[in-house]
């Protein structure tokens, strides 16, 4: 009886060692070869994070259309329905000529800005064969403004109505709930408000994304430019939100103290400060529409 106790004991020790290594021959198996680079993607999830962009480029033949909207300051009070009586709007379009080049197009009703830019994507995060840290991405974008002028007498030349954009944006995604970036922007406005006001400001902008669920996340952003004039006269721009990913649309819910929707306006020209509740609540609605034949069949 013992004898067939042992018997049986060992054929179950066999089959378990024998299961056990065919367990890991198919771990080996589908481990990721080391002589492959693998690229990091959805580092954030859509083209924008708050105020401000994303290292994130349209994909190729995809075409992502945003609607911005900022409402006014909840310190006006019950009159104004705590600034949800007003409203800022920009409509705005991103077409990928490649995966890592793509067109921007925007226009807002805040100083009737027209904006347009390319975003190209310079470096990518990878693991593996080729190891790079972080996902570099350039802008270069160009803003008009073309609300009518106050002065009308005064013969002002085109160019004055003309900004410009310098951007890098720098990401990396830690972990598969955390992402970071770092923002550093010039800003070159042809003309400005008073004579002490410089028409270059440079900038540095942190953002955050952390992935609470599948479909939603708080995103963060912040903007301190190296002007000590801006830095007297305005204030830095700060925005809060979550992010909803519906299956077809992204959807964010934040609250800033900037009410402009461009680079121009927001880093340099935000007045509102979050102590004094100068804090308007916003959206963005960004839908990716794909024009790729070969991804939709």
């Amino acid at each position: 009886m013992s004898k067939s106790i042992l018997i049986i004991l060992s054929l179950i020790v066999g089959i378990n060692s024998l299961k056990a290594q065919e367990l890991l021959a198919l771990l080996d198996s589908i481990q990721p070869p080391e002589n492959k680079t693998y690229y990091t993607d959805a580092t954030f999830k859509s083209i924008r994070l708050i105020n401000g962009y994303t290292s994130e480029t349209a994909a190729k033949n995809e075409l992502v259309f945003s609607i911005s909207h900022r409402f006014g300051n909840i310190n006006q009070g019950i009159y104004d329905w705590f600034g949800l009586d007003q409203s800022t709007i920009r409509f705005g379009f991103e077409y990928g000529l490649s995966d890592r080049i793509d067109l921007g197009f925007g226009r807002s009703n805040f100083e009737k800005l027209y904006d347009g830019f390319v975003k190209i994507k310079l470096a990518r995060q990878s693991s593996r064969k080729k190891n790079f840290p972080f996902t570099i991405t350039l802008l270069e974008g160009i803003a008009i403004k073309s609300v009518r002028w106050a002065n009308k007498e005064r013969d002002y030349p085109f160019s004055a109505r003309m900004y410009y954009i310098h951007e890098l944006f720098i990401a990396r995604k830690l972990t598969q709930r955390l992402s970071i970036q770092l923002s550093p922007v010039v800003i070159h406005r042809n003309i400005v408000q008073t004579k002490n006001e410089p028409n270059t400001v440079g900038a540095i902008g942190v953002g955050a994304r952390f992935k609470i669920t599948n479909r939603l996340t708080t995103v963060c952003e912040y903007f301190y430019p190296f002007s000590e004039y801006i830095n007297d006269n305005y204030s830095n721009s700060l925005a809060l939100g979550i992010e909803i990913e519906t299956g077809g649309h992204v959807f964010q819910i934040h609250a800033s103290n900037s009410t402009g929707m461009t680079e121009k306006a927001f880093i340099p020209e935000t007045r509102g400060k979050w102590s004094k509740g100068d804090i308007g609540f916003g959206f963005n609605i960004i839908r990716v529409f794909n024009f790729n034949k070969n991804k939709i069949k």
